[in-house]
């Protein structure tokens, strides 16, 4: 557990499993709980490479942490668009190392990740940034709701929100998990970042989609909800439901609580 002199404590805690299905593993995430940063990458399944594309990103990001030194201290917005743009930054360090491993190894030539990942500013009120390339998910679970605070970046999530299907049509298609973006295959990294107010008790919630396939968003709510303060809990039930639910994919979970300290906490 990691405190701040404003008041805040976050715990994290993160865990991956091969699934019953997949021979391999191509799934990593980072707990970087120092700089408040942690992130899951789930390798493109049936391309070359995607377990080498997923642990470039988790080992580029790793190393960068440290650049996120200072965000928390600059006043107010700057300490936003400061950490905005450190983790943009981050992103397309990372998007690169894919490309350039790629272009050195022509056997791993279209070798791609997602990538979903978030940084706390332990503000006076606390603020969540998440970047996300891919359909690794960002949730959040506050006061008995979860909340999906991430875009898929699918064809078929296209087309929900162009209208041309409803979300009951395009749970049925079988390509549904057809990405349109994952880091290290075009020449350009395209993300989203989002930025969203923490209230003390929140619990976040990052997954790759060998979860999302096996369970509703309504059963993963139900399988945290008795453990919403224990991440290691929350995290050890999700992945063990998803087995249970068949375990077709890998799957990894990284699970964040959020809570206010007392002001005294920090008086020496």
């Amino acid at each position: 557990m990691s405190t701040q002199k404003t008041r805040w404590a976050w715990t994290a805690f993160g865990q991956t499993d091969r699934g019953l299905v997949r021979p391999t593993n191509q799934d990593t995430y980072l707990v970087e709980n120092r700089h408040r940063l942690w992130a899951v990458a789930d390798g493109m399944g049936g391309h070359p490479g995607g377990d080498v594309a997923s642990r470039l990103v988790m080992d580029s990001l790793a190393e960068l942490a440290p650049t996120l030194e200072g965000t928390a201290t600059a006043p107010g917005r700057d300490a936003e668009e400061h950490a905005t743009s450190r983790l943009t930054t981050m992103a397309e360090q990372a998007h690169a190392s894919v490309l350039a491993h790629a272009a050195q190894h022509p056997s791993l030539h279209g070798m791609g990740t997602t990538l979903v990942m978030a940084h706390l500013l332990p503000l006076p009120k606390p603020r969540l940034l998440v970047l996300n390339v891919g359909d690794s998910r960002a949730y959040l679970v506050r006061a008995g709701t979860l909340t999906q605070l991430t875009r898929d970046h699918t064809l078929i999530d296209e087309y929900v929100r162009d209208g041309r299907l409803t979300p009951a049509q395009a749970a049925r298609r079988p390509n549904r998990h057809v990405l349109t973006r994952a880091m290290g295959l075009a020449p350009h990294l395209e993300r989203d970042l989002f930025v969203f107010d923490l209230l003390d008790g929140d619990l976040l919630l990052l997954c790759s989609d060998g979860l999302t396939k096996m369970l509703t968003d309504e059963r993963v709510l139900q399988t945290v909800r008795p453990h919403q303060h224990l991440p290691s809990l929350a995290t050890q039930a999700l992945i063990q439901t998803a087995l249970d639910a068949g375990g077709i994919d890998n799957v990894t979970v990284v699970a964040c609580t959020i809570t206010e300290i007392p002001d005294q906490t920090n008086i020496h």
